[in-house]
């Protein structure tokens, strides 16, 4: 089977919109997402909406989506590791929302979470351990790789893709874009789809993975969207000018 893997969107429908076109061309099997589907953007419900039409797999909770669960009990778990900018966001987010939205975004399950046919492979927002942990480097990754006893965990929330690995001559790979890249069994690997909605790794193009169960292999992608119109949502529902700037710059 070969499975989408999507993280991040944070309500940039013409992102996920690009990327759910992109990925039917891969004739894939299924879709799996990292969480984070709310913050940032302007267009949650409409985004979301889009989301539970193709009928993932699995989706997992996002950090975001956490704290949009909780303001409705003033007492957000993390509230206080998210930037002044983001908490706007997530106010506003949760002031405008639908009642649908809110159950949907209820239900989602916290990491690790696995598929039944999908052996050794977990899927977290953060980190292993925690929804709102950041493996940004090859000692964060070795925290986590060295005692795992899973082959691969996908992971999100840094908004770059990467793909770390106990490969002691290649331990983290800043993946090209459409390259495949294989994966053995005597390695194990925490592997970043990239983010579909606000990519920071100075590509602003949308980003997000193909993983081939059969052949082993991990392929990442990134695909053109109308950023203009992503950033004229922004900005017309009177959200922080940075949101919208940064997805041109992709930081």
């Amino acid at each position: 089977m070969r499975h989408c893997i999507l993280a991040d969107i944070h309500a940039n429908f013409e992102a996920l919109k690009a990327v759910l076109f992109d990925a039917q061309s891969e004739s894939v099997d299924s879709y799996i997402c990292l969480g984070d589907l709310v913050g940032y953007g302007g267009t949650p419900d409409k985004t979301i909406d889009l989301l539970q039409r193709i009928e993932p797999s699995l989706v997992v909770c996002g950090n975001h989506d956490r704290t949009m669960v909780d303001l409705q009990y003033r007492n957000p778990r993390g509230w206080h590791l998210h930037q002044q900018l983001e908490k706007f966001s997530l106010l506003w987010t949760h002031n405008q929302i639908s009642l649908e939205t809110r159950r949907y975004l209820q239900h989602l399950p916290e990491g690790p979470q696995q598929l039944v046919g999908l052996d050794a492979v977990q899927f977290v927002h953060g980190s292993p351990k925690r929804i709102d942990d950041y493996v940004l480097n090859q000692a964060d990754a070795k925290r986590y790789l060295r005692n795992s006893l899973q082959w691969i965990f996908f992971f999100a929330h840094t908004h770059i893709a990467a793909i770390h690995s106990t490969d002691r001559k290649m331990p983290l790979i800043y993946p090209e874009p459409d390259f495949t890249y294989p994966l053995t069994r005597k390695n194990r690997y925490l592997i970043n789809p990239g983010a579909v909605g606000q990519p920071r790794d100075l590509d602003p193009r949308a980003s997000y993975a193909i993983f081939d169960q059969q052949e082993s292999t991990v392929r990442i992608k990134r695909v053109d969207y109308n950023i203009k119109a992503a950033q004229d949502r922004i900005r017309a529902v009177e959200l922080p000018k940075w949101h919208a700037d940064r997805l041109a710059v992709g930081r």
